[in-house]
Order: C-alpha cells, then sequence, then structure tokens
C-alpha cells in the first residue's frame, strides 16, 4: 500500500503524475488534512487535486483535524513560531496517525512525500528512504522525488493537467513560515482571521522584532509594503525559513 500524504501544492501534484508514470501497482491513497486555517480559496484547488487522483486511479483521502487552527491557538494562548512549530504535529500529525493506524494496523504501507534536494538548501541532507519513522508511527517513508530537478517536477504537473503555483500549499494560510511575499498575497478574509484571533488572545502571530515592531497582521502587512522591492517578491522556501515538520506543510 502506497500512501501519499500532501496538500495539493506543487509537489504533490508532481508525485502523483510520477507514480502514475511508473505504473505503480495500487491501491495508492492521496491523503490531505483540513485544518480549519486553509487560505479562501484553497479548496478549489484541493477539489482539483482529489479529482485528478481519481483520474489516476488512486483514492483521494481527506481528514479534518479534530482540534482546528482557531481553537488550537486559544487553547494554548499562543501561536507557534519558527523557532516553535508545535502546530503541525496536533493539526495534522495527531490525525493522520489514528488514520494510518486505521487502514494499516501493520504499519506494512510506504509513506510517499513530494519533497526535493533541489528546491532548498536546508533539504539537501535529506535522505530517500527513512526507515521505521518515528513520525509515522514506524512506518517507511520515502522521497521518491529527491533528485529531480526543479524543471524535471514542473514538467510533471505540466503532464497532470493542473496548473503550477508560484507559492506553497495554502492549508495553513497565513503561516509562521510567511515570507513577505506570501503576506501581499493575503486575501483581506484571510487578514481579517488573523487579526479576529491576535485579538482573542492578545498576541501578534509574527514575531514584532521581524516586522518593525508591529503589533498585528495588518501592521505586518503595511510594514512589508515599505520594504525595497525585491525583498517583497524574494522567493524562500518554508524549509529555509527554519520549518522543520515532517508533516507534508507547504507540499
Amino acid at each position: 500500500m502506497y500512501i501519499v500524504f500532501g496538500n495539493y501544492g506543487n509537489e504533490t501534484v508532481a508525485l502523483m503524475q510520477w507514480l502514475f508514470e511508473q505504473k505503480i501497482e495500487k491501491p495508492v491513497y492521496v491523503v490531505s488534512v483540513h485544518t480549519g486555517w486553509a487560505a479562501q480559496n484553497w479548496h478549489e484547488r484541493v477539489a482539483s487535486g482529489e479529482a485528478l487522483a481519481r483520474d489516476l486511479g488512486f483514492t483521494p483521502v481527506r481528514l479534518s483535524s479534530t482540534l482546528d487552527f482557531s481553537r488550537l491557538i486559544e487553547q494554548q494562548q499562543n501561536f507557534p513560531s519558527t523557532k516553535y512549530q508545535w502546530c503541525a504535529g496536533f493539526l495534522k500529525g495527531l490525525i493522520f496517525l489514528d488514520w494510518l493506524d486505521s487502514i494499516d494496523p501493520s504499519c506494512e504501507s510506504l509513506i510517499l512525500l513530494g519533497k526535493y534536494r533541489e528546491k532548498s538548501p536546508a533539504l539537501t541532507t535529506l535522505p530517500e528512504f527513512i526507515e521505521e519513522s518515528e513520525h509515522y508511527g514506524e512506518r517507511n517513508v520515502q522521497h521518491p522525488l529527491l533528485h529531480h530537478t526543479k524543471e524535471e517536477i514542473m514538467a510533471l504537473i505540466e503532464r497532470s493537467g493542473l496548473s503550477i503555483l508560484n507559492h506553497r500549499s495554502l492549508e495553513c494560510d497565513p503561516c509562521v513560515n510567511n515570507t513577505n511575499a506570501d503576506f501581499l498575497r493575503l486575501s483581506k478574509i484571510d487578514i481579517e482571521k488573523t487579526a479576529t484571533l491576535e485579538k482573542k488572545i492578545e498576541k501578534p502571530m509574527f514575531a514584532l522584532e521581524g516586522y518593525g515592531d508591529s503589533k498585528g497582521i495588518e501592521q505586518v502587512i503595511q510594514w512589508v509594503k515599505k520594504q525595497p522591492k525585491s525583498a517583497k517578491v524574494a522567493t524562500i522556501e518554508i524549509n529555509d525559513m527554519g520549518c522543520g515538520s515532517p508533516f507534508a506543510c507547504g507540499l
């Protein structure tokens, strides 16, 4: 049994297409998690990704976190940070492990992730195969696209028929690993939901020292707008920003 864990970003779509072209034996499950903090229109991408999975002969599975992002933050009375990224384990890891235990109690499945080394200097030492991963209940994990180039990844997506994104997957938006470009493409609704949550716990989501002593999401965005153009459009991967989550964040 093969299980693709991702969120229908570029890497997940590329991985699905690669599996199809390799004529990998089935069953293949493609699992995503609804965190309750997705970007305004991200559900449309998820629906397109699930349709592609079915067209390729795979089985899409959409899980919902038992404690969505807003409730988790209210419970913790704090936001995660680039240094302490505990959110993914609660939002995605726990529900995914529960599902894995229900469908694969003997731990014989292979977990597939779409990470590839060329994407980020932080991934240069990523192994292709992890035996009995502690993050996935001692199941084996593989990164089949590890040695692919960005051009090869993009070519796989083009052959899938889905659009190529110019940003990470947006199952959580904003993310503590946002870049300046990420802040500038936030929708009004996603800005408002963040401001509301910040007011509820009386703390800003983003570290003050990193954004000109801003005290909330609106001030962060205003600060970003004042930065040089090169700083506003720079594409820094979440792994370079310090994201060490093993649970397919951004994929």
